[in-house]
């Protein structure tokens, strides 16, 4: 039960604390830490409003009963319904998949070597998911040789999400369906990416790692007036790296960036440049771009010729 009475909010104010009680109401069956540390700082005041509440997150940073961290941490709750899939997930080029006919052997190899607990597995072409391994049913087999078919009987039905959808809708699928793994489709119904509970997390509260998991390293190196980056840094990163504004279409990495600017896949040594801002691609293939070295021009504020966007 949500610990802010519906009652007490206007009809329009309902979309934002239902939002809210994704995260914030309790349940029988899930903990919810948050909930409680919410609890525990805010008691049971009641709230007639989204501003009221943002006003009350304030205060309590201004008087120093929440610090910054969990001030922001409370305020990127307000953010999910902003934030969309396709923002935060990770895509299709990075997945680590397993095709439906694969040796035992196969998926142990993949299991080991990439670290990852969740292996999506595909039939004939990753576009086609037909399932997803975890990787302590492969115990299942233990003292036993697994025979033909031995994937279907223990793959679980993959859980399928539009890249387009709200974290905040993201959330609430993911308690109602009780997973933590989900496969991103584009609007032709092709495989665009992965999202995990994890990354929703992280979105809340930052960076909280993952022991399946190798940490990304996005920007890979920061020297005198340049900073070399992965291709799939965030172009939100990026204007807060440097305080610039993007008009953003559709792409929300430094590599979708370019594409659009360049208007196709560019080669190592290309060069694109906007505002005071020069990136010159380092490392590219014929469908992806790699790392991509960024720096200011010489005085930081001397405009360099920009690259017109692309229709």
């Amino acid at each position: 039960m949500s610990f802010i009475p519906e009652d007490r909010l206007s009809a329009g104010n309902k979309v934002f604390f239902k939002k809210g009680g994704t995260i914030l109401e309790g349940d029988d069956h899930v903990p919810n830490p948050l909930a409680s540390w919410w609890r525990a700082i805010f008691g049971r005041r009641r709230i007639s409003s989204e501003r009221e509440l943002q006003e009350m997150i304030e205060e309590s940073e201004a008087g120093g009963f929440i610090n910054e961290e969990e001030g922001e941490m409370l305020h990127s709750i307000f953010e999910l319904g902003e934030t969309i899939v396709r923002e935060v997930m990770v895509p299709r080029t990075a997945m680590t998949c397993c095709s439906l006919d694969a040796e035992f052997s196969e998926m142990l190899r993949i299991i080991q070597c990439s670290g990852h607990s969740r292996i999506p597995v595909f039939s004939g072409s990753v576009d086609e998911i037909v399932g997803v391994v975890h990787s302590q049913d492969l115990l299942r087999f233990w003292g036993r040789e697994p025979g033909s078919g031995w994937l279907q009987e223990i793959m679980k039905k993959p859980l399928f999400v539009p890249e387009t959808m709200s974290l905040e809708q993201l959330l609430r699928e993911f308690r109602r369906q009780r997973a933590r793994f989900a496969i991103v489709i584009d609007e032709y119904g092709g495989t665009s990416g992965l999202v995990t509970f994890s990354d929703l997390v992280e979105e809340i509260v930052g960076d909280v790692g993952d022991e399946d998991e190798e940490e990304d390293r996005l920007l890979l190196e920061e020297g005198e007036g340049f900073i070399l980056v992965d291709g799939r840094f965030p172009i939100d990163d990026l204007e807060e790296f440097y305080d610039i504004t993007i008009a953003k279409e559709k792409f929300d990495t430094v590599s979708g960036w370019l594409f659009h600017l360049l208007g196709h896949v560019p080669t190592p040594g290309e060069e694109a440049r906007f505002g005071s801002l020069r990136m010159t691609v380092v490392e590219a293939d014929s469908r992806r771009i790699g790392k991509v070295k960024i720096e200011l021009s010489e005085d930081g504020q001397e405009p360099l010729a920009e690259v017109e966007p692309r229709p």
